[in-house]
């Protein structure tokens, strides 16, 4: 089997984490739609796995997140790809690492992504009052992978070396490395209203021309800013470390299911 599509799920209130590069700021909110409407908008879609992302840190509040986890297991029996920069509880974890049994009883896969731009340069692109330290993430994983599920390195937004260097995210690597299946990366994206908030201007970049990303996931407009050569050097550490590297979410996911779908 091959994971082909996929359906977004999303609390529609703001993220609380307040993070500099984050677009979701920029998506419209015409409601707050309760749990089970939620879960049944994407009724009518046809999708291998539903991605618990897209307007919303979803485990801003770990017990919510976990509740539409189950639910939707519950009603569609599908994969489920988690994806936050917080840090869970022992007891979420738990609860987590049972949903993930049940799921794989069901030849479903739970794959849950934790997201880190940065160590010494955190501040640059997130929140540091409001969202876990990088270093407490990176314990999270071990915790994650050591409960026996999934767990994707998800090394995003990668800015341009003279900004965040390419060192710091190296050492994100070395820091995971045996404790992750692998490693997503992509560059930031900007618009206006995430410069300003980068305290940042326009000039400040080269840009992608015509180039497609994160499709389906972003409903606002954005720049993609080129950062080609910071991508190469992360895919050649990976690759120093026998690290699978993925600039693509999907390919991470088919990566992971077939490679479960071998030891079952």
């Amino acid at each position: 089997m091959k994971i082909n599509s996929r359906a977004f799920v999303s609390f529609d209130e703001y993220c609380p984490f307040d993070c500099k590069h984050c677009y979701t700021y920029d998506i419209e909110r015409t409601s707050y739609r309760s749990m089970d409407e939620i879960v049944n908008s994407i009724s009518k879609q046809q999708f291998d796995v539903v991605y618990v992302s897209q307007k919303n840190d979803n485990f801003a509040v770990p017990e919510r997140g976990i509740q539409l986890c189950q639910n939707l297991f519950d009603k569609y029996r599908c994969n489920i790809f988690a994806i936050t920069r917080n840090t869970l509880s022992d007891r979420d974890i738990h609860k987590i690492q049972d949903l993930s049994i049940r799921m794989r009883e069901s030849n479903k896969l739970f794959v849950f992504a934790v997201s880190i731009s940065a160590i010494e340069s955190a501040s640059k692109t997130e929140n540091a009052d409001r969202v876990p330290s990088p270093l407490s993430r990176i314990a999270f994983i071990k915790q994650l992978s050591d409960s026996g599920i999934p767990v994707i390195a998800m090394i995003r937004p990668v800015y341009p070396d003279k900004i965040i260097p390419i060192t710091e995210l190296a050492k994100i690597i070395d820091l995971c490395r045996g404790h992750v299946s692998c490693v997503v990366s992509g560059g930031l994206g900007v618009n206006d209203n995430i410069l300003a908030r980068l305290d940042m201007t326009r000039d400040a970049f080269t840009y992608y021309e015509n180039y497609e990303y994160l499709q389906g996931a972003i409903d606002c407009e954005i720049n993609f800013v080129n950062v080609a050569d910071e991508l190469n050097l992360l895919r050649a550490k990976c690759a120093g470390v026998s690290l699978p590297f993925f600039e693509h979410s999907m390919p991470a996911l088919n990566f992971l299911y077939n490679q479960a779908m071998k030891i079952a």
